[in-house]
């Protein structure tokens, strides 16, 4: 588990599954560590030759950077496919509105709109007893 290294409302606690064909990340829940897997997203890395390559081979010249073209073109494209996979599995968070956490649909009291720790099932309260 890695913690986002841009700013992912629902958590900070991702894993980046992405191989040479596909972006794929599994969010965690931060209060129990249940998992939410994105879907693949295809990786368009053939396409890095063509503008977005251009522009970085540019950028590159001019600052001296030793930077691989492909590196760049996979890096914007890794960051775009993490805001989309965040945005793919949200519906799976709440906000407590009463004490502001995010949490996953396992800790989500669904009948009363407030997390398990703020509202415990019915269930949760007869274990404790």
């Amino acid at each position: 588990m890695i913690r986002a290294a841009a700013p992912i409302e629902f958590t900070e606690s991702y894993e980046d599954l992405s191989d040479e064909q596909a972006f794929r990340f599994r969010f965690y829940c931060e209060r129990c560590d249940n998992d939410y897997v994105s879907e693949p997203q295809p990786c368009r890395r053939d396409e890095g030759n063509g503008f977005l390559g251009s522009v970085g081979q540019i950028l590159r010249e001019a600052t001296d950077s030793d930077c691989e073209p492909a590196t760049d073109v996979v890096q914007v494209e890794r960051r775009s496919a993490l805001r989309a996979a965040a945005t793919q599995v949200q519906e799976h968070f709440h906000q407590c509105p009463q004490c502001g956490e995010w949490i996953c649909d396992r800790c989500w009291n669904r009948s009363l709109l407030l997390c398990e720790k703020c509202a415990p099932s019915g269930v949760e309260q007869a274990a404790s007893w």
